[in-house]
Formats: C-alpha cells, structure tokens, sequence
C-alpha cells in the first residue's frame, strides 16, 4: 500500500511558525518498518500551495491519504479530504492529530470524509489498521488497535488512550521526508541563533493538570523519555547529514525527566556537539535548579521559554498551575542569576474569570521579572482541555469557528470584558513590555537574517492586525 501523510496547512493561510513535522516523520517511520511505501506532503515546506497537493495526489497512485489535523486546521482538512475523494473515492482517508484527541466524536462528525481517525499516538495502532484492512493480519478487531478512532452500526467508537512506553522503539523520524533545509527561517518563538535547524522531541506525557492545556489527552499524564544516546545520536545524524547547526527541543517537559535531561547535556559536551541549543516551548519552572541550568548552559542551551502563564494568584488558581507569584519570581531570578540563557516568559490573558486587575497584574509582573522576551497570548479554550470542556457546557462556545482557533485571535472573552478591551490590554501589555532600550536592543541582536527578520515582521503584523 502507498501511503501519503499530509499537513493540510500552508504557508498561503498565514502560517507564523514553521518547523520540521516531527509527526508526520515519526508516523512515516513505523510504516517504512512494517513494509508501507510512504511520502509526506508538508504544505509548510517553502513553496507548497493547496494546488500542488492536488497536482501530487493526481500524479501518484496513493492507496491512503492521512491527515495531520490541528482545531485550527480543520477547514483545511476537510478540503484535503474532499479532494482525495472527488479524485479517487476508493482512496482510504485517515486523520490524526491534537484535534482528533481532544473530541474524538465531534471530529468524526465534523469531517465526513475521514473513514478512520487516531487519538494520541498512531506509530502502533496504523500499520495495524492498514494490515488489517488490507487482509495480512487475521481476528483483529477494531477494539484492539490501540487508539482507533472509527464509525460502526451508525455510532462513533473510540479506544481508549495507549500510550507508547519504550520511546526509543521508535526510532527517529523519517528525515529524509522532512528535510530540515526545505522549511522557511520561521522557528518556534521566532527566536534562533543559527540556520538551518530543526525541532527534536525526547519527551511525551504531563503529569500536571493546567485547566489551559490538552496535552495529556494526546499523550497521557505519564511523561516517557527517550534514553540520551537514542536523543544524541538523532543530533550527530541531524548535524553530519542534514548540516543542521541548531536543534529547539519542543518538549513541555523535557526538564521535568532531570536525569535525562542531564545525561543528554552530558553527552553533548562529551561528543563535543557544534550546535546551539533552545527549549522554545517553555518549561516549568519548579523543575529548574542552579546545577541543571548550569549545566544547560554549557551545553549550548542559549534561549527558552518559562511558563509563567499570570501575575494574579486567583488566575493561576483558576489553572491549577500549582505555582504561586513567590515561586514564580525565585525561579526566574535564578535562571538570570546563574546563567546567560536569553528568556521568554509566557503569558495567558483573558482567562475565564479573569478581570481588568488581573491583567494589569500580568503586565506589570512581565516587566519586573528579569526576561528578554514576552509572550503574551489571549486564552484559547484548545479542544478537549478542562477549561475548553467547562465553557462548551455552559454554551459560551457555541458560536466559535476553527478557523478562529489561533493563538492570534480571540475566540473568548471574560464576562464583563468585551474584544475591544482585550485589545487594547494586549497592545498596552506589548507595548509596555518591549518599549524599553534593553529589550529592543536585546531584539535587535537575535535577527539572523534578512527572511528571519520578514518572518518576525509577519508576526507583529498578524499578531495586531
């Protein structure tokens, strides 16, 4: 069976960060090991359009088409899949993804055309599928294919969500299919040092219960490791054969597994690694200790994000974030204390129950703490997450299309407040954070390049706009 993976997204809908489609690649992988020839259509990848994904599924003979669907891409999805259909209904349509996770049976209503679809990981449960339907493997049921997600007798069933313990039997991503050099300058949190790079995972699962945050539902509260050979092989190979000079660890907690995160800052340092280094997606902040950031540091870690979410007590209560404003403000004085590593704190504003005070306590917190960046975000209700969950019951979402679902727009808005305000608070928030001579000058001397600086651009401007 030929197989094609797809990320319906392209650079034409607005795209602001742009990497290596560590998913795709992953899920390429075990099909290569279980005997499925696979391609993989990234519509990131510079010069992608919808039309040529058309052009590419009229040229080639595909058996399956499988798309990558985020709550934010779903009308591109369903477009995808009504154009595999409309070309060859007999093509079997798959989806996957954090929106599939999140609402197992609102996706499969949602998209019709989708004849099967996974929650979570889908590196065990789809080569199993495809064996099943297509007569090599006999008594498999749909029940035993780890996180299926199909329709039968008029009703949609799910699995229940299996994690993958042994990380490291995976493997590593299909890189010749998603070859770093073929994506824009546009890197997670639009802060890099060097080009070309690429995005690495060594982590899956949280542990933590952030009312904001659906991560666990796609990948278990349980948080599996990868084992530090298997994380600094990847790099040698990234590096030696794709010229790779930056690698953004894009774990949520790649520094709450302490001893591997020391083990792979050993081993860099001991093969003697020519890379820079970033956590771009932000880490908890109770995880961090002098030894460790030290030890990041020389390493090569240059930049990550903090997860300081608010400066209001009752707003971070209201996230189960379990951390308060005096843990907040030690752990971001130590890592400005004992390191050089550049930060960006990460803040939500407008979060259920939240009022114009608790805003103004975000902003002004922003501005004490000793970081380089800001990034100040409106809150999303992300499918599937407790908070996301609360508000649809209450009907407070009925209105919200998925094209709305970016962290640049607004979907929600606290009772009290209105759009308008929450503008302003975000312009006011950004402003008074960066219009100051340190942080711009700060700034200045992060931009790479000419397309890296069109892409911070594009990013102001989709951010205000």
């Amino acid at each position: 069976m030929k197989v094609l993976l797809i990320n319906p997204l392209t650079n034409e809908k607005g795209m602001l960060n742009i990497t290596t489609n560590l998913g795709l690649g992953y899920i390429a992988t075990s099909l290569r090991r279980n005997g499925f020839e696979v391609d993989i259509w990234d519509g990131v990848k510079k010069g992608m359009s919808s039309e040529k994904l058309k052009e590419r599924l009229r040229l080639r003979d595909y058996d399956v088409a499988g798309f990558q669907v985020y709550t934010y891409s779903v009308p591109y999805a369903r477009e995808g899949l009504r154009m595999v259909k409309s070309l060859n209904p007999e093509v079997l349509t798959l989806i996957g993804g954090a929106h599939p996770s999140g609402d197992p049976e609102m996706v499969m209503n949602d998209l019709e055309e989708a004849d099967f679809a996974f929650r979570g990981e889908a590196e065990i449960g789809l080569p199993k599928l495809l064996k099943k339907l297509n007569g090599d493997i006999e008594d498999c049921r749909f029940e035993d294919i780890p996180n299926l997600i199909w329709r039968e007798n008029g009703k949609i069933h799910y699995n229940p969500l299996q994690p993958i313990e042994d990380l490291d039997s995976l493997g590593v991503p299909s890189w010749d299919l998603i070859n770093p050099n073929d994506y824009p300058n546009a890197p997670v949190g639009a802060v890099a040092k060097n080009f070309p790079l690429a995005t690495i995972s060594t982590t899956r699962g949280c542990p933590y219960s952030c009312t904001f945050c659906a991560n666990s539902l796609i990948m278990g509260k349980k948080v599996r490791g990868r084992s530090a050979k298997s994380v600094l092989d990847e790099m040698e190979l990234l590096h030696d054969e794709y010229g790779v000079k930056e690698i953004q660890i894009i774990d949520d907690t790649f520094t709450s597994r302490r001893d591997m995160a020391i083990g792979i800052c050993n081993g860099i340092i001991e093969r003697r690694l020519n890379i820079s280094l970033s956590l771009p997606n932000g880490v908890r902040l109770n995880t961090l200790d002098e030894e460790l950031l030290k030890l990041l540091e020389k390493a090569g870690f240059f930049s990550m994000g903090l997860g300081i979410e608010s400066g209001s007590e009752k707003t971070l209560k209201t996230m189960k974030k379990k951390q308060t404003l005096a843990e907040i403000k030690e752990k971001v004085n130590l890592v400005h204390r004992v390191t050089k590593i550049r930060t960006t704190g990460f803040f939500i504003i407008g979060y259920p129950g939240e009022e114009k005070e608790d805003i103004l306590k975000s902003i002004k917190l922003s501005k004490e703490l000793p970081i380089n960046r800001a990034q100040i975000t409106i809150f999303l209700p992300v499918t599937g997450c407790e908070m996301y969950h609360k508000l649809k019951s209450e009907g407070k979402l009925d209105n919200m299309g998925f094209k709305d679902m970016s962290f640049h727009n607004i979907v929600y808005v606290p009772e009290g407040m209105t759009v308008a305000q929450l503008k302003r608070l975000r312009m006011r928030a950004y402003l008074e954070f960066y219009l100051r001579p340190g942080i711009i000058w700060g700034l200045l001397s992060e931009i790479q390049s000419l397309e890296h600086l069109t892409f911070i651009l594009r990013r102001v401007g989709k951010l205000f706009s």
